[in-house]
């Protein structure tokens, strides 16, 4: 796992996708909002994570990494490919 999830975040929702179904807009440089941490995590196949300022990854099955809040990046199946995208955020100070 490259780069772990600060302490304290919450996880809110998941996408699930494979080389058929993502997104455009995901294969094209894009960025969370403030506050949200994203974890790629690959069931099969291998994925290409490009994020500025930082060396390409190549993730297989079974390999999850982080993208910051804000932090640009860009993903593209490398073949046949099944991934899911977690998001997390910050829990309020004043959530119960």
């Amino acid at each position: 796992m490259t780069e772990a999830l600060p302490e304290g975040v919450v996880h809110y929702a998941t996408s699930q996708f494979t080389h058929d179904t993502l997104p455009e807009k995901l294969r094209k440089n894009h960025s969370t909002k403030a506050g949200v941490w994203g974890q790629l995590a690959v069931q099969s196949g291998q994925l290409l994570l490009r994020r500025d300022n930082k060396e390409d990854l190549v993730l297989a099955a079974d390999e999850t990494a982080v993208f910051a809040p804000q932090e640009i990046h860009s993903v593209n199946p490398m073949g046949e490919v099944a991934l899911e995208v977690r998001f997390h955020r910050q829990e309020r100070p004043d959530a119960e």
